[in-house]
C-alpha cells in the first residue's frame, strides 16, 4: 500500500458539516446541498453531473454523480451518501458542546443522517487529493429522496454506475460497524368490503368491514417473526359516520426479511389469511403487494466486505459486522450491479430532535473513506 500519509483537516470537517446542516434539504428539496457538494467536488477535480431523478420525482434537483479518473490498473470505487433529511429538518440551528458533539436547537432534527456521510466523503477526498496518494477511478453518488423509500437511488440509471465496489456512509452505530446483510422489503395493501347498513335501525343487515379487517389483523403474522423477518401494519382506515355499518376498510403495511424466499411466503400467507377471514363473514378482500427493493448478504469472503474490513482496520477500528433490518441505498446499488457496503459513522438518535454526532467521528469516518480508496488501489 502507498507509503504516503494524509491528514483529515479538522477545521474543514467542522466548517463543512455545520454549513451543510444549515442548508434546508427535506426530500425533493435538496438543491442547496447539491450545489454546495458539487462545488466542493469540482474543486477537487471531479466532473459533476446531475441525472433526471428530480424531474421524475417532482424535486428541485437530481442525483449528483461525480467522477475522477485514476490509475487505470486499479478498481473503480463508489462513494455514496444521501442529501435529503427527514422533517422537522428546516431551519436547523446547530450547537457544538464542549465535547465536540453537534446537536440541533431541539426543535428540528440535526441532519447528521446523512450530512455526516456527505462531510466524511468530501473530507476524505480532500485529504486524498492533497496527499498525492495513488488511487483508482472514483465515482461519487449523492442521492435525493432516500428518506422517501430510496427513491433517488431507484431512479438512478444503472448504466451510470461505473464502479467495481461501493462504500455507503449512512448507518448508525460506532465506527467499525459494517452492515453485511440488509433485508428485502415489500409493501402490501388490502381492501376489505362488507355491506353498509344503518347502525341503529338494522345493523344485522350490514357486514362490518371494520370487524372483518380487525379479525384478519389479529390472525395475520405480525411484528418480529424470527431473526430475519418482520411484518407491520402501518395504516388501518375505515372512516365514516358512527350511524353506518362501515362497508370498506383499507389496510397498508410492509414486510421485510433477510431471506427473500421467506418474505414471499409471509406475503402469500397474509393474503390467504385475509381471503379466508373475509369469506367467513361473507365479505371480500382485495390484496396486493409490491417488492420495494432486494436484500443483500456479503459473506466473509466477499471482496467488497474484505476491502471494507481492511479499510476499517487501517483507520484504527475493529470491524463489527452486523445484519440490519433497515434498507439503504446500498440495497439499490448492489441490486444495480455495484456491491456496496454500508458503514456506521457514529451518529445517534436519528429522525428525532435529539439527533447528534461527534465531529471526531466524522473525521474518523473520513479516514475510513481514504483507507477504502487506498485498499482498492492496492488490489
Amino acid at each position: 500500500m502507498d507509503a504516503l500519509t494524509y491528514t483529515i483537516d479538522r477545521d474543514y470537517v467542522r466548517q463543512l458539516f455545520l454549513e451543510l446542516v444549515q442548508l434546508d434539504s427535506p426530500s425533493l428539496s435538496e438543491a442547496a446541498v447539491a450545489s454546495k457538494c458539487a462545488k466542493e467536488l469540482e474543486t477537487l477535480g471531479f466532473q459533476v453531473t446531475f441525472d433526471d431523478a428530480g424531474t421524475a420525482l417532482g424535486g428541485n434537483t437530481g442525483n449528483l454523480l461525480a467522477y475522477l479518473p485514476g490509475e487505470p490498473d486499479c478498481k473503480t470505487a463508489l462513494l455514496a451518501a444521501h442529501m435529503d433529511t427527514v422533517q422537522p429538518g428546516e431551519g436547523v440551528r446547530p450547537r457544538v458542546d464542549d465535547a465536540g458533539v453537534v446537536w440541533s436547537g431541539g426543535d428540528t432534527v440535526l441532519g447528521a443522517d446523512d450530512k455526516a456521510g456527505l462531510t466524511a466523503i468530501l473530507a476524505g477526498l480532500r485529504a486524498l487529493r492533497q496527499s498525492g496518494l495513488r488511487h483508482g477511478p472514483i465515482q461519487v453518488v449523492f442521492t435525493i429522496a432516500e428518506e422517501m423509500g430510496l427513491q433517488g437511488a431507484k431512479h438512478l440509471d444503472a448504466s451510470c454506475l461505473r464502479a467495481d465496489a461501493g462504500l455507503s456512509l449512512d448507518a448508525g452505530g460506532s465506527l467499525g460497524t459494517i452492515v453485511v446483510a440488509g433485508p428485502a422489503q415489500a409493501k402490501w395493501r388490502a381492501v376489505f368490503t362488507g355491506k353498509a347498513a344503518h347502525a341503529g335501525v338494522a345493523p344485522e343487515r350490514g357486514i362490518s368491514a371494520i370487524r372483518v379487517a380487525a379479525q384478519a389483523v389479529s390472525r395475520m403474522p405480525h411484528g418480529r417473526l424470527d431473526e430475519a423477518t418482520t411484518v407491520n401494519v402501518g395504516s388501518f382506515v375505515g372512516q365514516g359516520p358512527t350511524n353506518v355499518v362501515r362497508d370498506k376498510v383499507t389496510l397498508e403495511g410492509e414486510a421485510r426479511s433477510l431471506d427473500e424466499d421467506a418474505l414471499t411466503r409471509v406475503l402469500e400467507n397474509i393474503g390467504q389469511v385475509f381471503q379466508e377471514t373475509a369469506a367467513e363473514h361473507r365479505a371480500s378482500a382485495e390484496y396486493e403487494y409490491t417488492l420495494m427493493y432486494h436484500g443483500f448478504h456479503f459473506d466473509e469472503h466477499h471482496p467488497v466486505r474484505k476491502a471494507v474490513e481492511t479499510a476499517v482496520r487501517a483507520a484504527g477500528f475493529a470491524p463489527h459486522p452486523v445484519k440490519s433490518g433497515g434498507g439503504s441505498d446500498a440495497n439499490i446499488f448492489t441490486s444495480k450491479g455495484v456491491p456496496t457496503v454500508n458503514i456506521g459513522i457514529g451518529y445517534e438518535d436519528i429522525h428525532s430532535t435529539s439527533e447528534h454526532v461527534a465531529l471526531r467521528d466524522v473525521e474518523r469516518a473520513a479516514a475510513v473513506v481514504v483507507e477504502f480508496l487506498r485498499t482498492l488501489s492496492s488490489e
